[in-house]
């Protein structure tokens, strides 16, 4: 095989495989018939955009966010305001701002209006990042604590656009197993294209030493902004698609157990790597679904205490932490088939630039700035 077919090869590996064998999950549940199992595939599938998202920031730039569920409720109300059927509105929204009055006459598809969910959950990442990008560490994590708190009271408190706490109704049921599953391949291609890009290398670099990323002349605050920008994007649509997919939603949905499952299926995978987000997704979710059937008596007869399924998941997460700290898959992606794994001359290691684990498929930190 020639360098040029070898390098392509090791480009896209790890997205083909993955997006490969999500589409083929996808088929064999639905010859299956099943529609409680496919219930659970299409929930797999936006919770993987959810994951892919965060992993878009916290696992290219190790700064650990547990705020982006913020740009998840944002993304499922602004969906459900432009898709709610018009003549449900007035209804709905008596009191509607008369600044947002127009909104009630708004009715557009699932697809345009979840691009404009995501366009508004990268907004406001925008508009928070000069002062969230610059923090690292605890004080990161804890302001992106603090952002979810804020979205989270003004969703339950500004009733005239948002309900309130009363259940957000009328959104039409239209996500299925297929529109899902297209979307998660999409956010995984997304999420591969920019941790292989300049910019995701130089985010990257500054994950494993920000002191000398920054004293080789990269912008940990730029590149961090552009990642939590994209990364609220993809959170906003997966956000929309969860919104369709329930229906019935009320705040409460998007806060501290939704934060903690996301961040559950990122450890338990393996922060660093996109291979790893998607195995965590898959391996959450499928217990989460299994427990929680064993707690409703609806599995093999059995009947669990009610809260089985959150403890459940808690002791995979500690036991994990215990154990494999960095995850099932270390931080490293899916490694390259034996014939196109390049020889690495004895007493060198390898390393994992967002590509396939090899050292020769790391570009230089010099070729990306």
């Amino acid at each position: 095989m020639s360098g040029l077919a070898l390098r392509t090869v090791r480009a896209v590996w790890v997205p083909v495989v993955l997006i490969g064998a999500l589409l083929l999950a996808a088929a064999l549940v639905s010859a299956n018939g099943d529609l409680v199992i496919e219930r659970t595939a299409t929930l797999l599938a936006i919770n993987l955009v959810i994951a892919v998202a965060f992993h878009v920031f916290s696992g290219n730039s190790g700064v650990l966010s547990f705020g982006h569920l913020a740009f998840v409720a944002l993304g499922a109300y602004v969906c459900a305001l432009l898709t709610i059927p018009a003549n449900l509105k007035a209804s709905l929204f008596p009191d509607m701002p008369s600044f947002l009055v127009w909104i009630l006459d708004v009715e557009m598809g699932l697809l345009p209006a979840a691009l404009l969910a995501g366009a508004c959950a990268a907004l406001l990442a925008l508009v928070v990042a000069p002062t969230l990008m610059r923090l690292s560490g605890l004080p990161a994590g804890i302001s992106t604590l603090a952002l979810l708190v804020i979205v989270y009271t003004v969703l339950l408190h500004w009733e005239e656009v948002t309900r309130g706490s009363s259940t957000m109704i009328g959104v039409p049921p239209d996500v299925k197993l297929g529109g899902a599953t297209a979307v998660a391949c999409a956010a995984i291609a997304i999420a591969w294209a920019y941790q292989r890009s300049r910019a995701g290398l130089r985010l990257r670099a500054s994950r494993e030493d920000e002191v000398a990323a920054a004293a080789l002349g990269v912008r940990v605050a730029a590149d961090r902004t552009r990642a939590w920008v994209l990364s609220a994007f993809l959170a906003g649509v997966g956000g929309a698609f969860y919104a369709h997919f329930i229906t019935t939603f009320t705040p409460s949905e998007f806060y501290l157990e939704a934060t903690f499952m996301i961040i559950a299926m990122i450890v338990v995978g393996g922060l660093g790597s996109l291979t790893g987000t998607v195995l965590g997704v898959v391996l959450i979710t499928v217990l989460d679904d299994v427990l929680g059937r064993m707690q409703d008596g609806g599995l093999l007869g059995l009947s669990l205490p009610a809260g089985s399924a959150a403890l459940g998941v808690a002791i995979v997460l500690l036991a994990m932490l215990v154990k494999r700290p960095d995850g099932l898959t270390g931080g490293r992606e899916l490694p390259l088939p034996p014939p196109w794994r390049p020889a690495t001359p004895a007493g060198t290691g390898h390393a994992d630039a967002g590509g396939s684990g090899d050292l020769e498929s790391a570009p230089s930190i010099s070729s990306a700035r």
